[in-house]
């Protein structure tokens, strides 16, 4: 199994059953292939030669974003300009490595079949002393690999429960007292991630990671595990509506009146009703476990 690379066999088998909802840490497996496949060095090396394409790296300093203009030559990350970038304190962040790296593609199709949920994959390096993104959650649980340096991550509970593609994403609710709240509360837990280092990071969980405290630039992978939820199989199961002629019938202007609007939902909610209580399970397995292992959305939220 891909997850087993990661996880080590016994904790892969776990969490096919037992999703986490708890962070916790562990050591990347001794025979795990992850430090041959991509190290540090092949993460600097993308940037180094040119190869990084501008609309994959984000850069951070003190949690704010910088223009691109600041680093990119003909739509790909100057080489010229990475050096310059670290030395100034700045995060490096290159999304979705496994769009452009194959070993790394392999991984993550590997994971969304065995689980049934999409997966990318995104490189982060800290300067040591310094720090790029500060506290947030995501909506997708991660799997953190710490390939080189050192990190700290102060972990806090949720604020939000179980947040879901834009839905209660941390920039669309932020409050700035929170910081001030999280700071004065310390974390609930705090990770000292070294190489060889595994942190399991439920999604909703706020973190707050840093190298603050570090002597050499942190390199770390992060496995976002895109989880399906009853709305994703709900909408693929109002999805196959579109087989049935009633839901192709045009709806004619005068019923989307905002007077005529109640109605027409009220019709279409019988239709829906009508035809979700004829659907065969058995008939729609197939196709909705193909669409799990094989449907996949780029987008990082």
């Amino acid at each position: 199994m891909s997850l087993e690379l990661l996880l080590g066999r016994d904790d892969a088998t776990t969490v096919l059953t037992a999703w986490p909802d708890r962070p916790y840490t562990l050591t990347l497996p001794d025979d795990s292939p992850i430090g041959r496949m991509v190290s540090a060095q092949t993460i600097r090396a993308f940037l180094d030669a040119g190869c990084a394409p501008a609309d994959y790296v984000n850069i951070f300093h003190k949690g704010e974003g910088l223009h691109p203009a600041r680093f990119t030559v003909a739509d790909r990350v100057a080489p010229s300009s990475v050096e310059l970038l670290l030395n100034e304190g700045c995060t490096i962040q290159l999304r979705e490595l496994n769009r452009w790296w194959p070993p790394l593609s392999a991984i993550c199709q590997g994971i969304q079949v065995e689980t049934g949920y999409s997966c990318y994959v995104t490189a982060f390096l800290t300067p040591p002393g310094t720090q790029g993104l500060d506290y947030h959650w995501d909506q997708y649980l991660g799997i953190v690999v710490q390939l080189a340096g050192t990190k700290t991550w102060e972990l806090h509970e949720p604020k939000v429960d179980a947040p879901y593609r834009d839905h209660s994403m941390s920039t669309n609710l932020w409050q700035d007292s929170w910081v001030d709240e999280w700071r004065n509360a310390g974390p609930d837990q705090t990770v000292e991630l070294a190489a060889g280092d595994v942190l399991v990071l439920p999604r909703g969980w706020v973190h707050n990671p840093h190298s603050r405290s570090a002597t050499e630039t942190s390199v770390h992978l992060t496995f976002v595990l895109k989880e399906r939820t009853p709305l994703w199989v709900a909408e693929r199961l109002v999805g196959s509506a579109l087989n049935d002629l009633a839901f192709r019938a045009v709806i004619p202007p005068a019923n989307l009146d905002l007077a005529q609007m109640p109605k027409t939902i009220d019709e279409v909610r019988r239709l829906l009703i009508d035809y979700l209580g004829r659907l065969d399970p058995d008939g729609l397995a197939r196709p909705v476990r193909h669409a799990a292992e094989h449907e996949t959305s780029h987008a990082t939220v």
